[in-house]
């Protein structure tokens, strides 16, 4: 029952065919968002390295999990368009184990901050696909072929 709940809240087959929903976008955005603060919040110097510090750099696995998360629901979805970004998360994780350099994790941090929010943006102008049950494609390519040949 709850396997099926989760499957239907992600996706739905229609026709055999993967159906996007908007729940992939808007949990790449909140996701996206909170990684957003939390670089912006980590690379303030002294306040956001001490947080870390004194954490044990808890917060630094937590956002390598978090960025690795996203990337794979990038990697995963079938009618993604922008799993080409899917390199910003790949250097988050990577940028976060390199962030346990005290003085190089604050630059690290600036430089995950400005790459999340390209990223944002990305994600929320991405477009969202829609089902629609009585959509027919017709190739007009092969159609025009075979008018020029008779």
């Amino acid at each position: 029952m709850i396997n099926i709940r989760l499957t239907s809240y992600f996706n739905e087959v229609i026709g055999g065919e993967y159906i996007l929903k908007k729940s992939i976008k808007l949990t790449l955005a909140i996701m996206s968002f909170f990684l957003l603060a939390t670089e912006f919040f980590y690379g303030i110097p002294f306040l956001g390295g001490s947080v870390v510090l004194s954490f044990a750099w808890q917060p630094l696995l937590l956002n390598a999990l978090l960025y690795l998360i996203v990337g794979i629901i990038l990697l995963v979805d079938s009618q993604n368009t922008i799993k080409p970004m899917a390199v910003i998360p790949l250097i988050g994780v990577i940028g976060s184990f390199i962030a346990f350099i005290p003085v190089v994790g604050m630059f690290t941090h600036w430089v995950l901050f400005f790459l999340m929010v390209f990223f944002v943006f990305i994600v929320l102008s991405a477009p969202t696909y829609l089902p629609n049950r009585d959509a027919k494609v017709i190739y007009t390519q092969y159609k025009d072929e075979d008018h020029h040949r008779r």
